[in-house]
């Protein structure tokens, strides 16, 4: 089933393709989504998708996958997994967004495509979440710079048997030394590169523009942490060894040049999210605009001319999906 996604320039009349949803009547659903975006460019792609999943089969709970395909392409015929195809490219947050808008669960976490999770990760990671009372969790990653790993089964580890180095990006260590991130313990000041999180909190919301509508390109994760630090949820860490990080300074975009900090200084980051562009309608597909659509949000009444360049942008966004807002002010709020 195919609908067209309404959105803002570049991406106006993309189109989402979903496949193999399960139904939410189920009586039995999983409790954690883990999203993957699966880039049409991307070297070893069915070899890397075909290890990915079998991953996410041998968590300890079961998890429901989430993989978002972009420009067109499909998953292959062996994929018997929830999977989401939009027809132009995505940044890799448009992407988590997207897994965002449309994951069936409370709780939801990022796996790349060339990393790997401990067989028993989601499982800790959830308990902790929970028993913390906290909006995000993030756990200690070991640093590796092969692909030998992504075929392997392990399980979450002491961290005490690594080691940190604050250099990045990262370098190899003494042969039979194990390099690690420093997410979990908070060397590092991150949360790792899969965090998992609690929808109920953290709303169905990722950053993917600046305030000038450009795209963000890495440093998304960090703006999503600190949002939720500075809405004052609670962001908890696991000191244990959860997963394994790739890493190739020579292949990942994280390590290739950016503006996102200036740019971030410069506009900061717009209120409207990609997953705000995607209606969780009937089997998740974007609903087209009509005269029956719902009422959309109330907005406040602009203040200043930023907040009324931004309501501007919004209201369009908004309109493009048959949610046309009123303003405080129309609406008598």
């Amino acid at each position: 089933m195919t609908k067209s996604l309404g959105t803002a320039e570049k991406k106006h009349n993309m189109r989402l393709t979903s496949h193999n949803i399960p139904q939410e009547s189920k009586t039995w659903r999983p409790r954690v989504t883990v999203l993957c975006a699966v880039w049409h460019k991307q070297n070893n792609k069915l070899d890397l998708l075909r290890s990915h999943w079998e991953n996410l089969r041998q968590q300890s709970i079961q998890v429901e996958p989430c993989y978002i395909f972009d420009n067109g392409d499909s998953a292959p015929d062996w994929l018997e997994a929830p999977w989401h195809s939009f027809s132009k490219p995505l940044t890799i947050y448009e992407a988590w967004a997207a897994g965002v808008a449309l994951a069936q669960t409370r709780y939801v976490m990022n796996l790349n495509m060339d990393d790997r999770l401990a067989s028993n990760a989601a499982e800790l990671l959830l308990r902790g979440l929970q028993s913390q009372n906290a909006a995000l969790i993030g756990g200690e990653w070991v640093i590796r710079f092969d692909h030998d790993f992504q075929t392997e089964t392990f399980v979450a580890t002491d961290f005490k048997s690594t080691r940190f180095d604050p250099i990045w990006p990262p370098i190899p260590l003494s042969k039979g030394a194990s390099l690690r991130l420093g997410s979990g313990t908070g060397e590092r000041g991150t949360f790792g590169p899969a965090t998992l999180w609690d929808l109920d909190k953290a709303e169905r919301w990722y950053p993917t523009y600046f305030g000038n509508r450009d795209p963000i390109l890495s440093i998304g994760d960090r703006i999503f942490w600190e949002r939720l630090l500075r809405g004052r949820h609670r962001v908890a860490r696991l000191p244990k060894v959860i997963g394994r990080y790739y890493s190739s300074p020579d292949n990942q975009a994280e390590f290739r040049p950016h503006n996102d900090e200036d740019k971030l200084r410069l506009h900061g980051v717009h209120k409207v999210s990609f997953a705000q562009q995607i209606s969780r309608g009937q089997n998740h597909m974007p609903q087209p605009n009509t005269q029956s659509a719902p009422a959309g949000p109330i907005l406040p009444a602009p203040r200043n001319l930023a907040e009324s360049k931004s309501q501007a942008l919004a209201h369009k966004y908004l309109t493009l999906f048959g949610r046309s807002p009123a303003t405080a002010a129309q609406s008598n709020v």
